[in-house]
């Protein structure tokens, strides 16, 4: 904050109980032109402490006594949760007590001035230049805490994106050629826990495949000794023996102030890659074979295809043949089946039914919708008590045995009717699939 005249206005706390040193530190402060002072003044520690927690201070000046509360106790109420005091503190003490503002300083007091006069008669002369160098080490202060905490953020945020990442992360060190510094969770791909990479100084090199290791040993050797970046691949074992491709691409981090600081690379799995490049490159050259092998072939085949095709347009013309009369053969069936005068259903080899007939739909008084997929016993007997065994479909879908007699139907508006019914199961290739069920009505409508 700046007044009028742009110089820098600080809100100061003095608590003081003694009106003399008081007016003493306004003097001192009155002759520093630099900034303006704005000065809020309390004899007591706890008028101190609500002025304090009040009014926006930028600095407090205390005395060491008080008639309340002690300079100690003072800075204990005055003190965050954390410990540390929300602005600087700069003990008054008298010339005879100063090793009590020495402990002041220790529980967080910026500074401290000796009231009353020195060998040349001069009181409180730096007072202004204490409070200045108070507030720049408190604001430096700050400044401090919150670089960093934007580090640890920064630091956490890195963090998390690199171990969300699919690849694995690793730092090593330049000074031992290979010890690992840090090497991401995504290295549990091998079976193996990230502090294990960071024993000894072999790092990676421990489960490098033996055939691949004095291309690896060579191409990091060339990295370290020249600063250059890192590209290989190479396969390492994991804890079961097998083996995983790996791209790893590093670089030299390297600081302004002190050069070079360390190696950070990925590693990236491309197992799958080296697999369909080993697939593509055998299936191009087998089928490089197979077109030689068509090409000579082709004078040879051509009337053995002509043959071919003929005799599938003829399969085919066959077959279109076949499968018309079948569909003619069906649509004669089903019409036939619909056009009975007794009632048909069909049913799966669940008792739900899926073909129901008009006479069958006539006597039961259901629409075809409400028949198909329905439980057929349960439904035409309308009754749970009935027994599965008892009734004929339940006999011909489980037992595949055939039943033929009476039996008595529920309409669905609740009356009943005596039927004559029979009851034969469905084989498809030996295997029961279901049954079918013709009755026809032998007492009259509504019995």
């Amino acid at each position: 904050m700046t007044d009028l005249n742009g110089k820098p206005v600080i809100r100061l706390l003095l608590v003081e109980d003694d009106q003399i040193d008081r007016m003493a530190c306004k003097r001192a402060l009155a002759q520093h032109h630099d900034c303006e002072f704005v000065l809020f003044e309390a004899e007591t520690g706890n008028q101190g402490l609500k002025l304090a927690r009040d009014e926006k201070i930028d600095c407090i000046l205390l005395d060491y006594h008080l008639p309340d509360l002690s300079g100690v106790e003072f800075l204990s109420e005055l003190a965050e949760e954390s410990g540390e005091l929300p602005m600087p503190v700069v003990m008054l003490t008298g010339s005879d007590n100063a090793m009590i503002a020495v402990d002041a300083l220790k529980l967080g007091a910026r500074d401290y001035v000796v009231k009353g006069s020195n060998a040349n008669g001069e009181t409180l002369q730096w007072l202004p230049a204490v409070v200045m160098r108070a507030m720049r080490e408190q604001q430096a202060l700050l400044d401090k805490t919150e670089a960093v905490e934007q580090l640890r953020e920064a630091e956490a945020k890195y963090r998390c994106l690199i171990e969300q990442m699919p690849a694995i992360t690793y730092i090593a060190s330049l000074d031992t050629p290979g010890k690992l510094l840090y090497v991401s969770p995504q290295i549990r791909q091998l079976g193996f826990a990230p502090d294990s990479w960071l024993e000894g100084s072999d790092g990676f090199l421990k489960r490098v495949h033996a055939e691949d290791r004095d291309a690896v040993v060579e191409a990091y050797s060339a990295t370290y000794e020249h600063y250059t970046p890192l590209h290989c691949e190479y396969r390492l074992l994991n804890d079961n023996g097998q083996a995983r491709w790996f791209l790893d691409e590093a670089k030299v981090v390297r600081d302004e102030a002190r050069g070079a600081l360390c190696l950070q690379g990925l590693l990236i799995d491309v197992t799958a890659d080296k697999e369909t490049a080993q697939e593509l490159y055998y299936y191009r050259r087998r089928l490089e074979e197979l077109v030689a092998q068509r090409t000579e072939q082709l004078e040879k085949q051509s009337a053995i295809l002509e043959a071919a095709n003929a005799r599938m347009d003829h399969e085919l013309c066959e077959r279109k043949r076949a499968e018309a009369a079948l569909r003619a053969s069906e649509a004669r069936f089903r019409l036939l089946l619909e056009s009975a005068g007794d009632g048909i259903v069909g049913v799966d080899g669940k008792g739900l039914c899926h073909f129901v007939n008009p006479a069958a739909l006539a006597m039961l008084g259901y629409s075809r919708q409400e028949l198909l997929g329905q439980n057929a016993c349960t439904t035409i007997h309308g009754d749970t008590s009935v027994a599965e065994e008892q009734c004929g479909i339940y006999a011909a879908c489980h037992d595949g045995a055939p039943r033929h007699g009476t039996d008595l139907f529920r309409r669905k508006d609740g009356s009943t009717f005596t039927v004559e019914c029979s009851a034969h199961p469905m084989h498809v290739d030996g295997k029961l699939v279901g049954a079918v069920l013709t009755f026809r009505e032998l007492s009259p409508p509504g019995a």
